[in-house]
């Protein structure tokens, strides 16, 4: 069996998340660290977009600032993503560990098989879509991304729950080319939820019966022993600094 710790976290500021992320994939070049499991929620509306974005191509900061949205700039790539009414999850672990394989692609795959295969307990016709989605009828449901940095590997992704129109349309800039090329006119036809695939409430029993079910789908997959943790002493100051940097100009408008 694989040992790993499994960190469940309230709703949390995007700083806060991004920055925990960050602690979790730092502290894991730490002596006796243990590979991690980390699914968490967002404490209000939130944009991230990724490392190598330019900012004003695909935000509205406007909008953002008016309505009191952050904007975060994550370390990994990938696009923009307003995090919302979802579930999120980052799965950090060691390159050499043979868990998962060494190419991005195959283990982007290997990484969202067990998500995917959670969605189909719940009955949605979940499939992969290269590199890095889940989508069901070529609407994504969730997107992935991924970080490695001295030899630890760590891929966060979004699962959909509910969608607000509106506020997806308003708070990022779409790339009209882009969405034509997959048959969409709109953002928000690109994508779909838990909600409208299942026509389920999305209420916090549901959610905990999701969590349960990637933990279980999760441990089958890679042979994992999970032990329920939180950041060791030293994880926990690295998230603390990361939290200011991530709340920084400096950092989020840097491109």
């Amino acid at each position: 069996m694989n040992r790993f710790r499994l960190i469940l976290d309230p709703p949390l500021k995007s700083t806060v998340n991004m920055a925990k992320d960050h602690a979790i994939l730092q502290g894991l070049s730490m002596p006796d660290a243990l590979p991690a499991l980390r699914l968490y929620r967002w404490k209000e509306a939130s944009v991230t977009l990724g490392y190598f974005q330019k900012i004003a191509e695909c935000v509205d900061i406007s909008y953002c600032k008016k309505n009191g949205i952050p904007v975060t700039r994550r370390e990994t790539a990938g696009g923009t993503i307003i995090h919302h009414m979802e579930l999120t999850y980052s799965f950090t672990l060691p390159l050499n560990s043979g868990i998962v394989p060494l190419s991005v692609e195959d283990s982007f795959r290997a990484v969202i098989a067990p998500v995917i295969s959670s969605l189909r307990s719940f009955s949605i016709n979940a499939e992969y879509r290269p590199v890095n989605d889940i989508v069901i009828d070529n609407k994504k449901i969730s997107g992935s991304a991924q970080v490695r940095k001295k030899g630890i590997l760590q891929q966060h992704g979004t699962i959909i729950l509910d969608m607000d129109k509106d506020l997806i349309n308003s708070a990022l800039i779409h790339d009209e080319k882009k969405l034509k090329t997959r048959g969409f006119s709109s953002i928000h036809e690109s994508v779909t939820s838990v909600r409208n695939e299942t026509g389920k409430e999305i209420d916090e029993r549901f959610i905990d019966d999701l969590i349960v079910s990637l933990i279980q789908e999760f441990s089958s997959s890679f042979n994992i022993d999970f032990s329920i943790s939180g950041l060791s002493d030293p994880e926990t100051a690295i998230m603390e600094t990361y939290s200011k940097k991530f709340a920084s100009d400096t950092w989020n408008l840097k491109k």
